[in-house]
């Protein structure tokens, strides 16, 4: 029954289709976002492990092998170091092992830490390259831009 030559039904109605597409929106952001931050802390818990056994494997590799190149990273906290300097380390550590006899009994538990590295590197390595290609598309990657998430770095060198 049109008041005032309005149709107060078609306004509601368009008040609640309004209503519930804003509700729809707000909801499917919050999931969004939510997705965004877990799998971001994914990377970040995998990336504590790395640094964690990447400081391990440093120190039982450079008491066995003596190399000037270790000095370098010696007193270094190695989560706080940038993303190149870690690389830096992880080769050098990399290199270093190589001439390591994994065979020798005394240097098994060198061998089963550099293992864990390697296979924790493997692991944070997925998980970037994932969260990376997440941000990339649509519409992560317009919540990314919003909330300054930025594409993180990996430690093995991809094509």
């Amino acid at each position: 029954m049109p008041v005032f030559g309005v149709n107060v039904e078609l306004i509601i109605e368009l008040s609640l289709l309004l209503f519930v597409l804003i509700l729809g929106v707000v909801i499917a952001s919050i999931i969004i976002y939510r997705n965004l931050k877990k799998s971001y802390k994914e990377v970040w818990k995998q990336q504590s492990k790395f640094d964690i056994e990447l400081r391990k494997t440093y120190n039982l590799v450079s008491k066995l092998v003596r190399d000037p190149a270790f000095d370098n990273y010696r007193d270094a906290v190695v989560k706080d170091l940038p993303h190149e300097a870690k690389k830096s380390l992880l080769l050098l550590v990399d290199s270093a092992y190589s001439s390591i006899d994994p065979t020798d009994p005394d240097n098994k538990y060198v061998v089963e830490t550099f293992q864990n590295l390697q296979d924790i590197r493997v692991s944070l390595d997925a998980k970037v390259l994932s969260y990376n290609k997440k941000i990339s598309f649509f519409p992560f990657n317009f919540f990314s831009r919003v909330f300054h998430m930025t594409k993180l770095h990996h430690y093995t060198p991809h094509q």
